[in-house]
C-alpha cells in the first residue's frame, strides 16, 4: 500500500510504502530533520538509518522492516504526514532566488496562498488584505473577525516549528521604521510572541528604505545589502546562538525573507524559521 502525502507547490512531500511487514518512508532530504524533531522513533528503531536515494535526486529513504516499529505509531505518523503536509504551505528556493541563496532560511511556511487562480482571494488571503490595504474601512467588529482569523491560523501552525528547548527562541518581525511598527506584520509578530512567551527581537531600520517593487530580483538583494552590511538595521538585542522565527505578512519571491535569514546568521543566529500569514501565486516579484 503506498500513502502519498503533498501539496501542490509545497516544499515539503512524505511517501509511505507498505509491504510485506515493513514500512519504508520518502521525503525530501531537507525534511528529515522535521520528521526526525516529531518522530526520532522512527530513525533510531531503523537498521539503516535515513540514506539518500540513489536514484532520486533530493530525496532520502528510511526502512522499517518488521520487528522494528510499532503499529500505533505508524497509524500515528501517517496521520501526521497527511497533516504537515497538508496545513500549510512549506516554501523552500524557487527558481528566481535559488542562485542567490542556499541554507540560510531553514524552514518557512504559509498559511495558505492568498489568491486561488480563477477563484479570487482564499479566506485568510481576503482577511491579510482587507487589514493590510483597507483596515480604515473596516467596522471594529470586521477587524477582529479578521485579526482573529489570521492570529489562530498563525499560532496554530507553529505547532510545526521544531521548538527544543524554548529559551533559545526569539521571534522578530521583518526589519522596519518606527511607523512600521504599527503594521500588520509587526503586530502579528508581537502577538505570537506574547502567545508563545518567547523574547521579541526589534529590527529597527534606521535609514531610508528605497522603492523596491520595481528592482529585480539581483538589484534587490544588493539594495537589502548596503543597508544591512552598513549599519542600517539596529536588532534590539543579540541573536547569537539563537533560533529566529522571523514573521511576515507575505512571501512572494522570498527575497526579502531569505536575505533577512542571511543578515540573521551572519550575527551568528543559529536557525531561522520563517512564518508568514500568506504566499503570493507567483514566485516572481513586481517587476
Amino acid at each position: 500500500m503506498k500513502y502519498q502525502f503533498e501539496r501542490t507547490r509545497s516544499d515539503f512531500w512524505i511517501t509511505v510504502y507498505e509491504n510485506d511487514d515493513a514500512y519504508s518512508i520518502s521525503t525530501n532530504d531537507r525534511y528529515v530533520d522535521i520528521i526526525n524533531y516529531f518522530f526520532p522513533i522512527l530513525e533510531r528503531n531503523s537498521p539503516t538509518k535515513w540514506r539518500r536515494s540513489e536514484n532520486y535526486a533530493n530525496m532520502s529513504n528510511l526502512w522499517l522492516p518488521e520487528g522494528c516499529y510499532d503499529q500505533n505509531i505508524m497509524t500515528e505518523f501517517i496521520n501526521w504526514s497527511g497533516e504537515v503536509t497538508n496545513d500549510v504551505l512549506w516554501l523552500g528556493l524557487n527558481k528566481n532566488i535559488k542562485e542567490y541563496f542556499d541554507d540560510e532560511l531553514n524552514y518557512c511556511i504559509a498559511s495558505d496562498f492568498n489568491i486561488v487562480y480563477g477563484e479570487g482571494r482564499t479566506e485568510i488571503g481576503e482577511a491579510e488584505y482587507q487589514l493590510k490595504y483597507n483596515i480604515k474601512d473596516l467596522s471594529v467588529k470586521e477587524r477582529a473577525q479578521y485579526v482573529d482569523m489570521i492570529m489562530s491560523k498563525m499560532l496554530d501552525n507553529c505547532k510545526y516549528i521544531p521548538f527544543n528547548n524554548r529559551l533559545n527562541w526569539c521571534v522578530s518581525p521583518m526589519p522596519a521604521t518606527e511607523c512600521g511598527k504599527t503594521k500588520l506584520a509587526w503586530r502579528m509578530a508581537e502577538e505570537i510572541s506574547k502567545q508563545l512567551r518567547l523574547s521579541f527581537i526589534e529590527p529597527i531600520l534606521s535609514c531610508d528604505k528605497p522603492q523596491m517593487k520595481q528592482l529585480s530580483t539581483k538589484e534587490k538583494i544588493g539594495t537589502w545589502e548596503k543597508i544591512y552590511y552598513n549599519d542600517g538595521v539596529i536588532l534590539d538585542n543579540q541573536v547569537r546562538g539563537k533560533n529566529v522565527i522571523v514573521v511576515d505578512d507575505l512571501y512572494q519571491s522570498g527575497t526579502t525573507m531569505w536575505e533577512y535569514a542571511k543578515f540573521l546568521k551572519t550575527l551568528g543566529a543559529r536557525f531561522v524559521f520563517g512564518i508568514v500569514c500568506v504566499k503570493s501565486l507567483r514566485d516572481s516579484d513586481n517587476t
